[in-house]
């Protein structure tokens, strides 16, 4: 280990830009794990919502509604599928308008909101978002749903909004892998050119130690060493910049994101993604320094 802390201060310029390119690579990485992570709570929050809800007609039974929540089940890929009658909906809706007297009715010339003015409702959670044709097909079908003066089905659904959600988490993974492939193959050769560099230069040395006896893992050691200080560097490094701006960006984040993702965020699972960067850029250095020993091994 002194060996390699002496051949590192021997030549700081080029430790230096190890160092930079590693913590450059790592930091990418951490923001995508960071990055990716948010998007998959935020995705998982929007799935696991009632993401279909049919409004039914005023003169149905609980029965016939049991009746067609049946057959969704038996037809249909659904998650959940949930009966919302008239009292249940005018709780839900004092629950989202809290204690405002205007929303509620008590200072309008229309009077209370009661629970007669509100529709009954069949909330259905899908699986997946490519279920909801098949679901909103089923309840369009049904008699029991209620019809819009356009002669519509009463049937809320966001599939877009799902939809647009997994395809820009697929394009942030795709990106990010492209992106940290990229990176990853300049860090390995930029250490991998200096540790060759340093072999290069120091052939007489090695080639005396060799002549003392000493074996090549004895001579080469040092080089693996060095090129691991500099994965660990580059990845503490590299989640520090992450965590950092991670901080600066939470009040940002909360005032948007507040509701699904809890703000701040608990240290320890800021802490995955610092062993998840020691664990690559060990390989990183491992792949780097070995690549560049048998290199000096083949000549």
């Amino acid at each position: 280990m002194k060996l390699t802390l002496k051949n590192i201060r021997r030549s700081p310029y080029q430790a230096l830009a190890a160092i930079m390119v590693t913590s450059l690579t790592l930091f990418i990485i951490s923001m995508f794990i960071f990055i990716s992570m948010a998007s998959q709570v935020v995705l998982n929050h929007f799935e696991t919502k009632p993401q279909i809800i049919a409004y039914l007609k005023d003169d149905h039974t609980q029965e016939q509604a049991n009746q067609l929540i049946n057959v969704i089940t038996a037809k249909t890929n659904v998650q959940d599928a949930l009966y919302i009658s008239k009292d249940q909906a005018l709780e839900i809706y004092k629950q989202s308008v809290g204690n405002d007297p205007l929303l509620l009715g008590s200072v309008t010339e229309l009077g209370l909101v009661t629970a007669e003015i509100l529709p009954a409702s069949i909330e259905v959670t899908a699986k997946t978002p490519k279920d909801f044709d098949s679901i909103v097909e089923v309840l369009s079908a049904s008699e029991l749903v209620s019809i819009t003066p356009q002669g519509q089905k009463e049937i809320d659904f966001p599939k877009d909004i799902i939809g647009e959600l997994t395809r820009w988490t697929q394009a942030i993974r795709t990106a990010g892998i492209v992106l940290i492939s990229a990176l990853s193959l300049t860090s390995i050769l930029t250490i991998m050119i200096i540790i060759s560099l340093k072999i290069s230069s120091r052939r007489m040395e090695i080639g005396t130690l060799k002549l003392l006896g000493a074996k090549q893992l004895f001579v080469l050691k040092p080089y693996v060493q060095e090129s691991i200080i500099y994965g660990l560097f580059g990845a503490v490094i590299g989640w520090l910049f992450s965590y950092i701006a991670l901080l600066y960006s939470t009040p940002f984040l909360s005032q948007r994101l507040g509701g699904i993702i809890t703000f701040p965020i608990p240290f320890l699972i800021v802490l995955i993604p610092l062993g998840l960067l020691i664990i690559f850029s060990l390989i990183l250095s491992l792949i780097s320094s070995f690549w560049a020993v048998l290199r000096f091994l083949k000549r």
